[in-house]
């Protein structure tokens, strides 16, 4: 799902289509024949690494024949700038061959070259190339590295096109990374970038990244929202390929909001448009996206021959991604279909091409459709282990994402840079007071006694007054750093909570911290987008403002912790990073002056014809796993079911209500009077017993 901008031409896709094929043809006929005459100079080197260039897709052998053969010929006639695209050259051809750390290192010794040789551009544009390189490898914090580098450079360059790819390429690793505040700012940058050049293809591809963002965080209605500005921008477009790109991905979002028939509808468009342009891997994506589909709506005949059909295709093109994800939907269709022997079958396929390939996340949904098969089978000591395999793989790589440096330590550490100014200052003033001390010793050896004496008196009295402004200058400067460093400690616990501040300040980072029963809520506004068409941002952004400062009272009042806001989207938790029994009942307490409190407050945006909010609130208790992530921006968060079961009950409940769960219902039923709903069914978590909070006893 994920979409590059790749800016140098060694990594641009070559299109196959026929006008294009006979022009690159051409091109390298003409090459090879002005090869034949040319002389043993630099401009030899250029031709064949162009030739090299021409033809690295269809001969990719003597395109490294040829780049090697220029490498040589270069260094012969020290020519750095053609060694250098050679090297770059040799890099690409790699690629093509899936000899990644091969490619990197070839890529490395260009940039190396193009350092040396002080060209900006070109450091630039092999920057970029790694970044792409470090992305297909899954080194997204080596990416964003070099990928913030490369931002650097076309600043200082000032090539405002490359500064925006260059945000767009950082918003698509850190989204890999999971630090999504961070990503939407950048792509944010660079949607500014390509409005104001009236790029219409660079904001279409942000617009889509936006909503494949908030599509990972399975905020699907907001996706959808992205989704439809891409498509209708698409549309005006001359690009068939892109625009089925953008159906299917609006179709996708469609099927997440249960409208799998509406859904269907867009993705038999993205299919005609796929075959007539001939395009097989993306009708075997719309293959697959439709069985899904029918698989929601429960046709399972129907599910599996769109699969099959997808499946065909993968194996033609040995689409080793596309397989595992067609066998996990067909395993899938027959659990629910209750073709237990036949799910396990298909999740074995799967899961063995996942083990061929690496592949953790197949792997980890592997381990669990497993345990889901063997359960539903009455196996369950065999349920069991494919279940602790599940939680041990899935807890690991939570570890390695909350691994990632979240710190920048020049935010951290200005103190002590403030600090090195100082004594860079006080060296300042021994070193005056050094040459105030030779000017006077001159001056005594050539004066009498009493000149000389009187002088020396003047000159100690200039020297104190020195000593006394520059001590007066210490104290104001030191007086400032301790401000800012007051300052800096407010900050930090704004946004951390004390005790994990505290943490971050003294080891520079913060252990992730597992806490067995955490309560958690969130809350929502009922048709917020609605209300965003009908106002202003301006006036929207000061509404929504109101009510979550109404909110962080609140939270602070009860001892809770404000965990994020996502839209119009309150989270906020109990129970920690100080565990304590209370948090149960502090939660429900705290809903429910949130709901008082909001509604004292749109009575008065009534009265005023202000926008008027109905809030859903859902609490769940469990255990949770609490840490910081970020390398820009702090953020205190907290992942695990549990926080997926709150959302979920607060999706399945009713305005000016408070949905609990019966764990929390469990912990609070002899502090407020409950209304029983029954087992409801909640997207992705099956039946929940829920409750309604009627108020306290």
């Amino acid at each position: 799902m994920k979409k590059r901008f790749l800016e140098n031409t060694f990594l641009v896709a070559v299109l196959l289509l026929p006008a294009a094929f006979f022009a690159q043809n051409s091109i390298a006929d003409s090459l090879a024949r002005l090869l034949e005459k040319a002389p043993a100079d630099t401009h030899r080197v250029t031709l064949l690494t162009d030739y090299a260039w021409e033809i690295n897709e269809s001969h990719t052998d003597k395109a490294d024949s040829l780049l090697h053969i220029a490498l040589a010929l270069a260094q012969q006639l020290n020519f750095p700038k053609g060694e250098a695209v050679a090297w770059n050259g040799l890099g690409v051809v790699e690629e093509i061959r899936g000899n990644l750390e091969q490619a990197k290192i070839y890529y490395q010794k260009a940039l190396a070259i193009r350092r040396r040789l002080g060209d900006l551009r070109e450091v630039g544009a092999t920057l970029n190339n790694l970044g792409i390189l470090y992305d297909y490898q899954g080194r997204f914090d080596s990416a964003l590295a070099v990928y913030r580098e490369n931002l650097r450079i076309q600043r200082q360059l000032g090539d405002t096109v490359k500064v925006a790819r260059a945000h767009f390429n950082m918003a698509a690793a850190q989204q890999e990374m999971g630090l999504y505040p961070e990503a939407q700012n950048d792509l944010l940058s660079a949607r500014a970038v390509f409005e104001t050049l009236e790029d219409r293809e660079g904001v279409a591809k942000v617009q889509a990244q936006l909503g494949h963002l908030w599509f990972e965080m399975e905020r699907y209605d907001s996706a959808l929202v992205w989704y439809e500005r891409a498509l209708r921008l698409r549309k005006q477009l001359d690009d068939p390929g892109r625009y089925a790109e953008a159906i299917l991905d609006y179709a996708n979002a469609l099927d997440e909001l249960d409208s799998p028939r509406i859904a269907l509808v867009y993705y038999q468009q993205a299919l005609d448009i796929s075959k007539r342009l001939d395009d097989l891997p993306g009708q075997a994506q719309v293959y697959i996206n439709m069985g899904d589909a029918y698989k929601h709506t429960g046709e399972y005949p129907v599910a599996l021959r769109y699969l099959q059909m997808a499946e065909e295709i993968c194996l033609s093109l040995n689409d080793v991604q596309g397989l595992m994800e067609v066998y996990n939907i067909i395993g899938d269709v027959h659990g629910r279909a209750g073709r237990l022997n036949l799910a396990l079958e298909y999740t074995q396929k799967y899961y063995q091409i996942a083990q061929e390939a690496g592949d953790e996340k197949y792997i980890q949904g592997a381990y669990k459709d497993f345990a889901e098969v063997y359960a539903a089978m009455g196996d369950f000591d065999e349920a069991y282990q494919w279940r602790v395999k599940y939680d041990e793989l899935r807890y690991k790589r939570m570890n390695l994402r909350l691994g990632v440096a979240f710190a920048r330590k020049e935010e951290l550490f200005k103190d002590q840079k403030k600090e090195e100014e100082i004594e860079r200052q006080k060296q300042e003033l021994r070193i005056r007071d050094a040459e105030l001390a030779t000017a006077r010793t001159r001056q005594y050896a050539l004066l009498g006694g009493a000149f000389a004496l009187s002088l020396l008196a003047a000159l100690l009295f200039n020297r104190n007054r020195i000593r006394a402004r520059a001590n007066r200058e210490l104290a104001a400067k030191n007086d400032a750093i301790q401000r800012e460093r007051e300052r800096a400690d407010r900050l930090l616990k704004n946004i951390l909570p004390e005790k994990t501040a505290e943490e971050l300040k003294l080891h520079n980072t913060v252990q992730p911290v597992r806490y067995e029963s955490v309560t958690v809520m969130f809350t929502d506004f009922k048709g917020f987008t609605m209300i965003a068409e009908r106002v202003s941002p301006e006036e929207l952004i000061q509404e929504l403002d109101n009510c979550f400062r109404l909110f962080d009272t609140i939270v602070e009042k009860h001892g809770l912790e404000k965990i994020k806001t996502i839209g119009d989207s309150y989270m906020c938790a109990g129970g920690l990073p100080t565990p304590n029994e209370t948090h149960p009942a502090d939660v429900v307490n705290a809903a429910l002056e949130m709901l008082h409190e909001l509604g004292a407050l749109m009575q008065q945006n009534a009265a005023a014809g202000k926008p008027v909010f109905e809030m859903r609130i859902g609490i769940h208790t469990g255990p949770v796993v609490a840490g910081v992530v970020g390398s820009h921006k702090f953020a205190y968060d907290i992942w695990g079911d549990t926080v997926n079961t709150a959302a979920r009950l607060e999706q399945s409940g009713e305005t000016g209500k408070i949905n609990i769960s019966e764990t929390t219902y469990q912990r609070v039923r002899h502090l407020f009077d409950c209304t029983f709903r029954g087992k409801l069914a909640a997207k992705n978590k099956g039946e929940i017993e829920m409750y309604f909070v009627d108020g306290g006893r």
